[in-house]
């Protein structure tokens, strides 16, 4: 959802106000996720040395093979150098095999770890957040974002340390078998050093924008499959993708930004390390043929050569890994910023759990805006009885969802408050609140899973007992449900698509409806419950209702003159006040504003200005 009581909130506005104070507060903090697997690390490092070991003695091996070997003349000599250089390459395979398998191990249990810290996380956080942040980006922290710290986290950190041991091995060979040839390798220090600092600079604020993009682009897909119905009801499909093409032009733009540091480093290794090689060759060449260099020969010239070749090879490496690097921090950012957001609605410290209810719903002087600035609710003043129907009616945007909402304490109010049975709902628990209230939305929301698993949503720990399946057929039946489940071909074991695809919409309301009723609540919110179902269905379902409300606290945003008119008392709301309250007939007489509603026709509208989802709250 985007709207809100100040208007939509810019894509990617959260994403730009993901930023963690510093890069190092965003390795420490992802680095301390490694910690339960510390044992495990070290196991995979020590492999990864043994590995790189194994491939940095490969040179000397060729070295002594040509020396004492081939120029040398000694046929065992030469047998014995190359049965060692097969034992050199058995023990890296087996190194580098076991090291993966123990990273990728490692590399999973982050993965679970991230994502479940941030499913547990994403259900902590008030509808607030969810009113402003576009689904898409929701996604996108929790897929792809997670997936590029885990590679650094697991494969790129430890390989970085060993292609700084084979950098540093590398150089400390080399300058055991000599030091002028070594010196001559060295003098390419200073273009690495400024080839480093140009990608860092450059290349960091292109990631960023890669992993906003990416959001950005997820979103506007999320939001187009979504609405998929209404895209091709109002043929928007060329407008539509006008405007993805615009995002994803976007993100191939942050993609080419990156892309042009990162092919720009590649080549230049590549050039610098041939030039190397040529430059040995012709500095050791000419040493060796002036003998200039007693300590060369044309196997330490070889080995050299091929050093020079492993010399680079972990630079590239590690150039490589930089875009891994560059990734996985912007990445982490988005993703620590998620995690430290704090719920607008929380428990106070020390909450009770609410006691077994009646239901008496009192609002005293209650004053709410989901803006601060604008209030939607002025000074309302409101109570509601067990056994009571309180019908809610007025205009789009006059408060009647806002009231149930802070009913359900989605919201905290700015002054007043609301209590239950004399509670404030800010002094209990929200699931001890919620868990004995039930509610049904004029959309509902039904899970992929099957009819009975639906109905359970609010208790799923009765699905396993055979008195649970009795109260669901029960509630079924009580909305009049029963009967056609009872035609399909599995039965409560039907499947639901992905929000009730499969279904009509008056089917899912009815199981949307047996779903409140079966969790059993003593506060019952009814928000256009009946919308969606024909005259003949109404009509059992107020049957229903007469039974399953007696001695209950209901709630009822209608605009169905048949459902008001059987409401014990009629708030009627405008510009967030109660204006008029009584029954149908008492409103009636006064000829006030439910009378001119009433004489239009009583389509008075449905929602405020802040939209959020509610779906399964019962």
């Amino acid at each position: 959802m985007t709207s809100s009581a100040t208007g939509p909130t810019p894509a990617g506005a959260y994403d730009d106000d993901a930023r963690i104070s510093s890069d190092r507060v965003v390795i420490t903090r992802a680095w301390a996720m490694l910690s339960p697997y510390q044992a495990r690390l070290w196991v995979s490092l020590a492999l990864i040395l043994v590995a790189s070991a194994a491939g940095l003695v490969q040179p000397r091996i060729i070295q002594f093979s040509i020396d004492r070997g081939l120029v040398g003349g000694h046929l065992d000599e030469l047998n014995l150098w190359a049965l060692a250089y097969v034992a050199t390459l058995v023990i890296g395979w087996l190194a580098s095999y076991w090291q993966t398998w123990l990273l990728s191990w490692v590399g999973q249990r982050i993965l679970f770890t991230l994502r479940t810290r941030m499913f547990d996380h994403l259900q902590k956080l008030s509808l607030r957040y969810y009113d402003r942040e576009r689904i898409g980006h929701i996604i996108s922290r929790n897929t792809s974002d997670v997936s590029a710290v885990n590679e650094v986290l697991t494969q790129g950190l430890l390989q970085s340390i060993a292609d700084a041991f084979t950098l540093v091995g590398t150089v400390a060979l080399m300058l055991t078998m000599s030091v002028r040839l070594t010196l001559v390798t060295m003098i390419v220090l200073p273009v690495m050093y400024f080839l480093a600092r140009w990608f860092a600079t450059g290349s960091r604020p292109a990631y960023r924008r890669i992993r906003q993009s990416v959001s950005a682009v997820n979103a506007m897909l999320a939001e187009n499959i979504v609405g998929m119905r209404l895209v091709q009801a109002f043929r928007r499909e060329d407008r539509n993708f006008d405007e993805f093409d615009v995002i994803n032009k976007e993100n191939v733009r942050a993609q080419k930004d990156a892309i042009f540091f990162h092919a720009g480093v590649m080549p230049i290794l590549d050039l610098v390390d041939a030039g190397v090689t040529g430059l040995l060759l012709y500095v050791g060449g000419h040493w060796i043929l002036g003998g200039d260099a007693p300590e060369l020969s044309i196997g330490v010239l070889t080995a050299f050569m091929l050093y020079s070749a492993r010399f680079f090879e972990p630079m590239r490496d590690l150039a490589a890994r930089w875009d891994q690097v560059q990734a996985a921090l912007a990445a982490g950012e988005r993703i620590f910023h998620l995690l430290d957001l704090e719920p607008d609605v929380k428990d106070r410290p020390g909450a009770n759990p609410m006691p077994a209810i009646n239901g008496v719903v009192r609002f005293e002087e209650v004053t709410f805006g989901y803006d601060p600035a604008r209030p939607i609710l002025d000074g309302v003043s409101l109570e509601a009885k067990p056994g009571e129907r309180i019908a809610l009616v007025g205009r789009t945007g006059a408060g009647k969802s806002t009231i149930i909402r802070l009913v359900m304490r989605f919201y905290d109010v700015q002054s007043g408050r609301v209590t239950i049975d004399g509670i404030d709902v800010r002094d209990v628990t929200q699931r001890s609140l919620r868990s004995q209230m039930g509610l049904v939305l004029q959309e509902p929301f039904l899970f992929a899973g099957t009819i009975r698993e639906n109905i359970a949503f609010g208790r799923p720990e009765i699905l396993e007992t055979p008195e649970g399946q009795r109260a669901i057929r029960e509630a079924a039946e009580v909305v009049g449900l029963r009967e056609f489940i009872e035609t399909l071909p599995r039965a409560w074991d039907a499947p639901v698509e992905e929000r009730g695809g499969n279904l009509s919409g008056g089917q899912r309301q009815l199981i949307s409806l047996a779903r409140a009723f079966l969790a059993s609540p003593r506060i019952l919110i009814l928000d256009e419950a009946t919308s969606s179902v024909d005259t003949e269905t109404e009509a059992a379902i107020q049957a229903a209702l007469d039974k399953v409300l007696a001695g209950r606290t209901a709630f009822i945003i209608a605009h169905r003159l048949s459902t008001v008119k059987q409401a014990s008392r009629i708030l009627v709301i405008d510009g967030g006040t109660i204006v008029e309250q009584g029954t149908h007939d008492e409103l009636l007489a006064r000829g006030g504003y439910y009378f001119r509603l009433y004489t239009l026709g009583f389509a008075p509208g449905g929602e405020e200005a802040e939209p959020v989802t509610m779906a399964g709250a019962s």
